[in-house]
């Protein structure tokens, strides 16, 4: 099972499949609004699915982390979701010019085995509608169609994340990718709205005039995927209208430009999984629609934004696997909407910030781990009840395991190993909740075991602390259990097997018991 069973990634263990993609045209022809949709094919289907049979989670290993959720995100729509609002008159209207701008596209991505049927052959005025994967319909609305009229699965990204958005109803599986730089040809469509280019083999650097070229009306843009490298332009600060850029999995430089943290609609950005350096510089810093911030796995240094603590709509803060350093601003345990905290693999000291869940009552993830973080773990952590993971393993955190937290119902994840964590542990985390995985090894934390466990609990380390009396019984879930190194004592559980008959991995070495396993 991968790590990111909860919280943002993966959190379903859905299956997500690669589709196609959606174009829509409109141009105003007689006092009526004519919508063009075109469905383009994706190249190939890619599918992330959740193998039961595979080997229960252990603790996550950075750099083989969940990037694909973001990720997996960004396969609902594989190639392209354009609209492009051709505004005309009537007189400039001619369907014929609607095929001649598709013809030009279709060329411009290396004429698609799939979009064969697109041809200047056809005489019909309106042939071009008959096309593979192009639909035409009518509308009484003038002018640029507002997100309302836009296909149910287009105007639903405008509130929900991508992998809700676009997911899509069937697969399509053809073998073709778009190759070659990025088409300037799409800075003919003036209007441009939304573009996703993501998961193809597009490479070379973006153009320096992206942003001027592609149209102040754009508002989303997808290159997600890729093998774009270079700078990220400068000019994409031009696009006024932007709400969601993801430029991720990439192979970006130099830093994140400071122009783009200027853009006052942008809601969404993801630049993870490029290599990125320097300090997050935030002069100017007009982005206070910002939803979800991505920046993970680069390299980039530096303190955490002290602003980013003051974005009230932040849901999803993202800013592992880089090099930041100092203190995790106080005001991130002040966010109201914070569902996802995700810190890991820095280098960041202090104190987790003491009201962080007190005020984030959404908050269902915090990946902290690999840090050298110091002091106690907050009381307020499930204040909201929907706390699914805490990751702080690998740092100093000292003190006891909050009982707040061992009664959080609905957490399914808890990994503290490697602190320096004491004081016994509260009942309530064996039986109580969802627990799914419980990590504690290498703390001095004391306490005992139950006669019997959670039929939920799947995998339990707690080697390397000071628990004592005897070992449970019961454990139906059971998968893994480790507690070496402690002071239990007493006689084995003579039909242990029985009452753990899922069990493959049991290691009791260096306690006082006695007895024969199975």
């Amino acid at each position: 099972m991968s790590r990111r069973i909860s919280g943002h990634r993966c959190k379903n263990q859905s299956r997500m499949t690669a589709t196609g993609s959606m174009t829509k045209f409109s141009y105003s022809a007689g006092g009526v609004e004519v919508d063009r949709y075109i469905f383009l094919p994706c190249p190939h289907a890619h599918r992330f699915k959740y193998d039961p049979n595979s080997p229960p989670f252990r603790p996550r290993t950075h750099g083989q982390d969940m990037a694909i959720p973001r990720r997996v995100w960004a396969c609902a729509f594989y190639l392209l979701l354009l609209v492009c609002l051709l505004r005309r008159t009537a007189v400039q209207s001619q369907p014929m010019g609607e095929a001649e701008l598709l013809l030009k596209i279709k060329r411009a991505w290396g004429d698609l085995p799939k979009l064969a049927a697109w041809s200047a052959a056809a005489s019909a005025a309106d042939a071009h509608c008959r096309w593979p994967y192009v639909g035409c319909d009518r509308a009484t609305r003038p002018g640029v169609s507002p997100a309302s009229s836009l296909p149910e699965s287009m105007s639903r990204v405008l509130s929900r994340t991508p992998s809700v958005a676009f997911r899509a109803s069937h697969t399509l599986t053809p073998h073709t990718t778009i190759t070659g730089v990025f088409p300037s040809a799409l800075y003919n469509c003036h209007s441009l709205e939304y573009l996703s280019l993501s998961w193809n083999h597009m490479g070379g650097e973006l153009p320096d005039d992206i942003g001027r070229g592609l149209g102040a009306n754009l508002s989303m843009l997808y290159l997600s995927f890729n093998k774009f490298n270079g700078t990220i332009p400068v000019s994409l600060s031009r696009l006024h209208n932007l709400r969601l850029l993801a430029l991720d999995r990439n192979l970006f430089i130099g830093s994140i430009p400071v122009e783009i943290w200027s853009l006052k609609k942008l809601q969404w950005l993801d630049v993870s999984g490029n290599n990125l350096t320097g300090d997050i510089v935030v002069d100017g810093f007009a982005a206070m629609s910002l939803v979800m911030i991505d920046v993970s796995e680069n390299k980039l240094t530096g303190m955490i934004p002290e602003v980013f603590g003051h974005l009230r709509n932040l849901k999803d803060l993202h800013l592992s696997n880089n090099n930041f350093s100092g203190e995790i601003p106080v005001s991130i345990g002040q966010l109201p909407s914070l569902k996802a905290l995700s810190l890991y693999g820095n280098r960041l000291t202090g104190t987790l910030p003491s009201e962080l869940g007190k005020h984030s009552l959404s908050l269902s993830s915090v990946f902290v781990d690999d840090n050298k973080l110091t002091g106690r773990i907050p009381e307020w952590l499930c204040a909201g009840g929907h706390l699914e993971s805490l990751l702080a393993s690998s740092n100093r955190l000292n003190g006891s395991i909050p009982i707040g937290l061992a009664n959080c119902a609905s957490l399914m994840e808890l990994s503290l190993d490697n602190n320096q964590l004491s004081g016994e542990v509260p009942k309530a985390l064996w039986t109580s909740g969802k627990h799914v995985f419980v990590h504690l090894r290498n703390n001095t934390l004391t306490g005992s075991l139950p006669a019997m466990l959670s039929n939920n609990l799947h995998e339990l380390d707690i080697g390397n602390n000071q628990f004592i009396g005897t070992i449970p019984a019961v454990a139906l879930g059971l998968l893994y259990f480790i507690a070496d190194n402690n002071q239990f004592s007493g006689e084995i559980p003579p039909h242990i097997d029985y009452g753990m008959p899922l069990l493959q991995h049991l290691n009791l070495a260096n306690n006082k018991l006695y007895g024969n396993i199975g």
